[in-house]
């Protein structure tokens, strides 16, 4: 697949003004039903007159749109609409092709002229969307960085405002309102592929504090020679989190509205997870490598979050791996003080090999995208979209 696909427009004409209504709908799901006290309410209200929200108390609801009223790139909603955009459509011309007479003059059971994205549809966006930021939530409570852990898209943090208990409680309440949301799609197949999301989350993160160097850790790496005993691993375990944490966002949302597009067409689920895996390995080596690439520690990014982090909370990731040529040689440069580590990964090109490695993901995202026949860009926004990750410098 050509780079020059980064040049098409990743947001074709119909996907804005469904973007302008995720928000609210998140809004509106945060706030049914609401169980709030009166009295909570109520002090509640001086938030919304200006003042400092650590000023009032704080709430469930109020907490969670902390961070959805901020705004934010909408990656993932991004995604799972275009992906259920180009399923539409793809099935739409498979039935042509194998119906044609019968098509002809007649009514096809779907509608390939809108844009394919039903109320369910939409709702799975909604619902990726509610659950990566719940996990942002809980990450700013488990990151020992202080930097990273009280900012968020470049302002406070709700564990900034309230405490990590509230925060904790706040990422609880955004995933039971997404759970609430799932199950109103009705599909035990489509809800089960959803909710695996949530226990891929939870198993990456413990795969990532599995092999963590914090603290005393740091000079006595025995237990990390009973975690892993080679280089292939660690990388091999670095990959799988990096699948768990990241990719099976990407992909089970992507399934999720291919099996709504089309509920027996096998081949079109596996393709649509696949681009969503591969999308998400691309996405997170990217992201990998970009957190040596940068020149001073705890900068904060244009992406509105502190870069260099990794290194400095023990975490060990594909740059660091593919510095080092054994596992000896591992262990060697991790006793050194972080600002020689940081140094000796940029200059063993070790961020370069990272690019590489994520460029063969992204560009195998981009494949599946084009092998999917849309005709309202669904697809070259897809296959751009993955390709533009490789530009990404934070």
């Amino acid at each position: 697949v050509s780079l020059a696909l980064t040049k098409v427009s990743e947001s074709p004409a119909f996907l804005k003004p469904r973007l302008d209504e995720l928000t609210t709908n998140i809004i509106e799901q945060l706030a049914r039903s609401d169980r709030i006290p009166e009295f909570m309410r109520m002090r509640q209200a001086s938030i919304d007159d200006g003042d400092s929200p650590a000023a009032a108390a704080p709430t469930m609801e109020r907490m969670a749109r902390l961070y959805f009223e901020r705004g934010g790139k909408l990656i993932r909603p991004t995604i799972v609409m275009l992906m259920a955009s180009a399923c539409n459509q793809e099935v739409c011309t498979l039935l042509q092709t194998l119906y044609f007479d019968f098509a002809r003059g007649s009514h096809l059971p779907i509608d390939c002229e809108a844009d394919g994205i039903s109320a369910k549809k939409a709702s799975i966006a909604m619902i990726a969307e509610m659950i990566h930021v719940a996990s942002l939530v809980h990450d700013d409570v488990i990151d020992e960085s202080p930097l990273q852990a009280d900012t968020r898209r470049g302002a406070p943090s709700v564990n900034a405002y309230w405490g990590n208990k509230m925060a904790v409680l706040a990422g609880d309440f955004i995933l039971a309102r997404a759970t609430q949301a799932l199950c109103q799609i009705g599909d035990p197949s489509v809800i089960s592929t959803s909710a695996k999301i949530i226990e891929d989350l939870v198993v990456g993160e413990f795969m990532q504090m599995s092999p963590e160097l914090t603290g005393d850790q740091r000079s006595d790496l025995q237990d990390q020679r009973s975690v892993c005993t080679s280089l292939s691993d660690r990388l091999e375990l670095y990959m799988q989190k990096s699948e768990h944490k990241t990719g099976s966002l990407f992909a089970n949302a992507c399934k999720s509205v291919a099996m709504l597009a089309s509920a027996s067409d096998e081949e079109l689920h596996e393709l649509a997870a696949e681009y969503g895996r591969h999308l998400g390995l691309a996405f997170q080596l990217i992201d990998d490598a970009i957190d040596y690439e940068e020149e001073e520690e705890g900068d904060i990014g244009a992406a509105g979050k502190p870069i260099a982090v990794d290194l400095e909370q023990g975490l060990i990731t594909g740059p660091l791996l593919l510095a080092v040529e054994s596992e000896t040689d591992l262990q060697n440069l991790l006793r050194a003080p972080l600002a020689e580590i940081r140094e000796k990964v940029r200059r063993s090109g070790a961020c370069e090999r990272t690019r590489e490695l994520a460029t063969t993901h992204a560009r195998r995202a981009a494949e599946i995208a084009m092998s999917l026949r849309s005709t309202n860009g669904a697809s070259e926004a897809l296959a751009s979209l993955a390709l533009k990750q490789l530009e990404r410098r934070v």
